[in-house]
């Protein structure tokens, strides 16, 4: 995940865009606007004692739980139905409810060799703003490397999902990474321009699927409606 079909109301639609006008995740970088389309914005920023751009990508979704939401983000093997670069993704370990290791294989266009990580990931609820987050962490040492893939070692990224009343939740993600080699411009431009914004154009349709969207979570609350 016609994208956006039935998902933006005219007036909350153009109030919503508004509201999220400045970056609400890793807010002390200096945030350049890449792109504003269909309701997303893509923003990239210099990150310190880093040479790797980090990148942010948000949009609103009306009517949506924030169950669902967390249900296709830990659907890991369907990553591929909708997540552009995804391969193929599986749960290494499932540690608890609310942590695992996940294994996630990246396809990149040749020539570039494709990537491949372990994450250590981790949800919590806020329990004030009920905002769901979902934070990210590449691992080392537990899970042997392949000669077909560079493995990442440093990556890191989030999910949050901040509910903002009459059902509408909005959704933003940022990621940064060290692809592990110098990447061609053309490269770089589509994983921090083109692929967080395909994202969520996709996700956005994803999440009203059936096997999403009466999702329960065990350590989610839904706002009250």
């Amino acid at each position: 995940m016609t994208v956006l079909r039935g998902i933006w109301i005219s007036l909350g639609w153009l109030w919503a865009v508004a509201a999220m006008a400045q970056p609400t995740l890793e807010p002390d970088l200096n945030w350049d606007l890449r792109r504003e389309r269909d309701g997303i914005v893509v923003y990239t920023a210099r990150v310190p004692d880093s040479p790797h751009a980090a990148v942010l990508s948000s949009t609103i979704i009306e009517n949506v739980r924030l169950s669902a939401l967390v249900a296709l983000i830990q659907d890991a093997p369907a990553c591929a139905e909708w997540a552009p670069q995804c391969a193929a993704s599986h749960v290494h370990e499932l540690i608890s409810d609310t942590e695992a290791l996940v294994y996630t294989h990246n396809d990149l266009p040749f020539p570039v060799r494709d990537r491949d990580v372990l994450a250590r990931v981790r949800w919590q609820q806020d329990t004030d703003s009920l905002a769901v987050s979902m934070h990210s962490q590449a691992t080392v040492g537990i899970l042997p490397e392949t000669d077909d893939k560079l493995r990442l070692t440093e990556a890191r990224a989030t999910w949050r999902f901040t509910p903002l009343g009459d059902g509408r939740v909005e959704v933003a993600n940022f990621a940064h990474i060290n692809p592990g080699s110098s990447l061609p411009g053309w490269v770089t431009n589509m994983l921090l321009v083109d692929t967080p914004y395909e994202m969520l154009k996709s996700l956005v349709t994803a999440v009203q699927d059936s096997r999403y969207a009466q999702a329960s979570i065990s350590f989610v609350r839904e706002p009250a409606q």
